[in-house]
């Protein structure tokens, strides 16, 4: 024979509840997690895209220059045309580094690894300084030689 259940003693249950009053339990929730496993940075203003542009643009510009200077010495025009490849790609480079940074604090943000980030993001400031010293150094040599 069973014993009687009596139905004012608390009942522990061996399933559903897991032993808790019903005011105490929680109900499942009615969405699923959703993991990201590849995440992509994508940001409102995408500054690859314009650093991308701004040194095609300069390419394109330093390209044609020398073809359409006129009657002006060609070597000057060869000069100025260097002038203004150089300054894209430093400003390119630079814009690049913005781009990185917000990368970089992304991904830290996530807790995902950011060393490639910041490893190219030195690189681009690195190239970009020593452009400009070069950049500098021929203006500066053009001038004394005037």
């Amino acid at each position: 024979m069973q014993p009687e259940i009596d139905p004012s003693q608390p009942q522990n249950q061996l399933w559903g509840g897991g032993g808790l009053p019903l005011d105490q339990q929680q109900p499942a929730p009615s969405q699923q997690p959703i993991i990201i496993t590849k995440p992509k940075y994508k940001p409102e203003l995408n500054l690859r895209y314009i650093s991308t542009a701004i040194y095609i643009l300069g390419l394109v510009i330093a390209i044609a220059l020398p073809f359409v200077g006129g009657d002006v010495d060609i070597y000057l025009m060869f000069e100025i045309s260097s002038y203004v490849c150089c300054s894209s790609f430093i400003l390119a480079l630079l814009i690049d580094a913005v781009y990185l940074k917000g990368k970089s604090d992304w991904e830290s943000s996530l807790g995902l690894p950011n060393t490639w980030s910041l490893v190219t993001l030195v690189l681009s400031v690195i190239i970009a300084l020593g452009l400009i010293m070069l950049l500098i150094i021929n203006i500066m040599t053009r001038i004394s030689y005037s």
